[in-house]
């Protein structure tokens, strides 16, 4: 019987050059691989070097993926991994295949008998829950909230009504450049005894993960998120 290679999920840094979260064990079987998948071949490439790969860089193989269609061109690593070769999954932040096109590859190889090996590292979205003192049992991640100011209404009526009947904790991110607006769009819409969580640049230096309630947070001055990667939770604290 033919034996196909295994596709590995690997974690990468969330904050750029932080390597020391990514556990030893993880960084040698990496260290084993040299064809990746990739959603930027550039960020991956100095993941690589930082790891002090042992393979020279002009001999490792990076498929970058294409953002608007990650399984075009499929064909260029799909055939390696039915050949038997094994390759490594990253993902442009973090764990692949959460809020990552990674999982379409994952999918496919799964149709294809493929095994697929999932490894241990930071997941931003993840570590701001544990952080958050929200509840951690019953939670839901949007990935982006609407942008239309009707939709975005909307979808903030109902993540309200959820966690009001149901205790749940309602997860999102943004474009670092719109974080303001959706932070002030949550303070003018969300009742004032609910809570909101804000972690900016997790594992890195900069760090910062704060829970209040919405009351509390309209008495904070100077909050800059602008351009800074962050998770937003919604969610009540429970007596």
């Amino acid at each position: 019987m033919k034996k196909f290679g295994v596709l590995h999920l690997f974690p990468c840094p969330i904050a750029e050059g932080i390597i020391d979260v990514i556990p030893l064990s993880v960084v040698q079987h990496i260290q084993k691989i040299d064809f990746f998948i990739a959603e930027k071949a550039k960020t991956t490439r100095k993941f690589l070097k930082d790891i002090n790969h042992p393979v020279e860089m002009a001999n490792i193989e990076i498929f970058e993926l294409d953002k608007k269609n990650p399984l075009l061109y499929k064909e260029d690593w799909l055939k390696e991994l039915l050949a038997g070769r094994d390759i490594g999954l990253f993902s442009e932040a973090g764990t692949p295949c959460i809020a990552d096109p990674g999982e379409k590859i994952v999918a496919i190889a799964h149709q294809s008998s493929i095994v697929v090996k999932p490894y241990v590292g930071p997941n931003s979205i993840l570590l701001a829950l544990m952080a958050s003192g929200l509840n951690g049992e019953q939670f839901h991640f949007h990935t982006y909230l609407p942008i239309h100011q009707n939709e975005l209404s909307n979808s903030l009526k109902n993540i309200v009504l959820d966690i009001q009947k149901h205790g749940t904790s309602h997860i999102f991110i943004e474009t670092p450049y719109r974080n303001m607006k959706t932070f002030e769009t949550i303070m003018k819409s969300i009742p004032k005894n609910l809570f909101l969580c804000v972690a900016t640049d997790i594992t890195s230096d900069k760090e910062t993960i704060i829970t209040k309630s919405i009351a509390q947070w309209h008495n904070i001055r100077n909050l800059d998120l602008h351009k800074k990667p962050s998770i937003f939770i919604l969610g009540m604290i429970q007596n």
